[in-house]
């Protein structure tokens, strides 16, 4: 589809005009002149139109277009450059200048319109993004919103387009509202869920409290007196009166085991004093005073009256040295009580069979790195928290005299184990690598920790000796001007510790040295070696190092002395 502006292709005679077909009303006849500019027919005299009916002219239309069409030859690409509006313009022009018309040879005038409209559509559109197509539409509406004179002689007296995102664009926009929307839906479905959540727990709060309120009032209730068998049946029957045939057969059987019950303790005390009397033990005139000395006041309906009293005892007599003998109770009722250090004494017998306590306490602190750098050997460290426990585990002497703690560090500083006897029933902590490493936060912690637990323990033994700390340092300090200061604040507590450090990873000699409590307790890994390994060797003098204190602990003296296992080295001397 074209325009032609210029209805005749070559100059034609002034007087062959009127025989150029669809001629329109408004035209402008154009001469061309010898050695000048064209000429545009004026208004002239009789004589001028006869003899100028043979002159070649051009015939240009001056009337009114108007056109719509689509863009799409040339992309209107958005800002972000990946998605493309699509565009309409409806157009009016006419021609303003017919010389320059002829002089450019403009056959086609919609080449020239939509050449410029394009190009300025395409600008506006790269500055808008996909979705403000509207925007784009008024701002290049406003743009165009005058007459427009271009340099081909061509006016445009009206220009409106019509903007908005192509197939692909439109597609992505819609995909991306609905995803908007999701978003939105979801956001209000979690608040319900939310508030669901709240009220459900507000009710489960409201009726746990409820419930610990009518258990606390039950058991006031039932403090009241001696809580026994008989009691527990009587209050049974109250709640359940249904129940009264089970509870009457209940409270048979119970009367019938506490008879039984009787009956075999009054023939062991039978056959025990009969066995005393024909051994020459004890005689006749004595049962009294074994009575009162050995068996105790008899309790009602127990029969031991009937077997131990005469009707002529009188005040109990003693035995030849003048002191009642304590007898063991050898029956297999005899209760078992448990000791200090985990011994056990049956009934009222000698501890002697039991292991004597420590004669000194020694508590352990094992401070490790979880710092980023360890997580190599992160695995190892979880290891080693095993063994030290197997160790502790399989020589219950000496984890009687230790008592542990573990402390983990990165950037800040956390107590995973409490100061604890070790056994097989404790719980090994699990460990996980956190962003970091600063040695103060460890330091000032074992501060805090070291002096309040060596009272506690000097509370409950007459004798603790100076604790020992084994620092584990992978990473390097990023707080390597401050940790000395809270590492000389802890050496000089009255309970400073000793303090065994250990290096893994290049570089950690300095640190070591200064971490240790005195030169010989730094040991730091070979160089060279592969991290994991380090750990085992530091695990190694950790359990060997724990073993000979415990076993010094139990004689009462503190000896520490380390003694480094392959892959490790002293710092001492360099």
């Amino acid at each position: 589809m074209s325009v032609r502006l210029i209805l005749n292709d070559r100059a034609i005679a002034r007087g062959q005009v009127g025989d150029l077909p669809d001629l329109p009303p408004a035209v402008a006849i154009v001469y061309p002149k010898e050695g000048g500019p064209f000429e545009v027919e004026r208004v002239r005299t009789r004589t001028e139109r006869w003899f100028g009916r043979g002159r070649p002219c051009y015939v240009v239309d001056l009337s009114d277009h108007r056109r719509r069409a689509n863009v799409t030859k040339t992309p209107l690409t958005c800002k972000d450059g990946g998605h493309r509006f699509q565009a309409t313009v409806d157009v009016g022009f006419r021609v303003h200048d017919p010389v320059t018309v002829v002089a450019r040879n403009v056959r086609d005038a919609l080449a020239v319109v939509y050449g410029y409209l394009t190009d300025r559509i395409r600008l506006c559109a790269a500055r808008f993004a996909i979705t403000e197509a509207m925007a784009a539409q008024l701002a290049i509406n406003q743009e165009l919103d005058r007459e427009i004179l271009l340099p081909e002689g061509i006016a445009i007296y009206y220009c409106k387009v019509q903007m908005e995102p192509d197939a692909a664009a439109a597609q992505y926009i819609r995909d991306l509202e609905e995803a908007r929307r999701r978003a939105r839906l979801d956001v209000h479905q979690h608040e319900a869920k939310l508030g669901r959540a709240r009220s459900e727990e507000e009710i489960e709060d409201l009726r746990a409290a409820a419930r610990r309120r009518r258990e606390a009032e039950e058991r006031a209730a039932l403090a009241g007196g001696t809580l026994d068998f008989e009691r527990l049946i009587r209050e049974h029957l109250a709640r359940h009166p249904g129940e009264t045939s089970e509870a009457i057969a209940h409270l048979v059987q119970l009367r019938a085991g506490e008879a039984t019950q009787h009956e075999l303790r009054d023939q062991r005390h039978a056959e025990m004093v009969k066995y005393l009397i024909e051994r020459g033990v004890v005689r006749e005139v004595d049962l009294p005073g074994l009575r009162q000395g050995v068996l105790g006041p008899s309790a009602a309906g127990t029969g031991v009256s009937g077997v131990l009293e005469r009707p002529d005892a009188g005040t109990a007599p003693s035995f030849g040295s003048g002191v009642v003998p304590q007898l063991p109770d050898y029956s297999a009722s005899a209760p078992v009580s448990a000791q200090a250090g985990g011994a056990v004494q049956w009934g009222g017998g000698s501890a002697a069979a039991a292991s004597a306590p420590p004669s000194g306490l020694i508590p352990v602190y094992l401070v490790l790195d979880i710092s980023t750098e360890s997580s190599g050997c992160l695995t190892d460290l979880q290891n080693m928290l095993r063994s030290v426990q197997t160790a502790l585990a399989n020589s219950p002497d000496v984890a009687a005299a230790v008592r542990l703690s573990v402390i983990t560090y990165a950037d800040g500083a956390d107590v995973v184990l409490p100061l604890t006897q070790v056994s097989w029933r404790t719980g090994v902590p699990s460990l996980a690598v956190a962003p970091g490493c600063r040695y103060r936060p460890a330091l000032k912690r074992l501060l805090q920790l070291v002096p309040l637990e060596t009272e506690r323990l000097k509370e409950q033994v007459p004798r603790v000796l100076r604790p020992v700390v084994f620092f584990l340092a992978v990473g390097e300090a990023e707080d390597d001007t401050e940790w000395p200061a809270a590492h000389a604040e802890l050496m000089a507590h009255t309970y400073h510790p000793h303090l065994v450090a250990c290096g893994i990873g290049r570089g950690r000699a300095r640190a070591v040295q200064r971490l240790a409590s005195r030169p010989e307790l730094g040991v730091v890994a070979v160089d060279g070696a592969d991290t994991a390994q380090s750990v085992v060797q530091f695990s190694v003098l950790v359990q060997q190092t724990l073993l000979h204190l415990g076993r010094s602990a139990l004689a009462g003296r503190m000896e520490l002395r380390l003694d480094c296992p392959q892959g490790l080295r002293p710092v001492a001397g360099e």
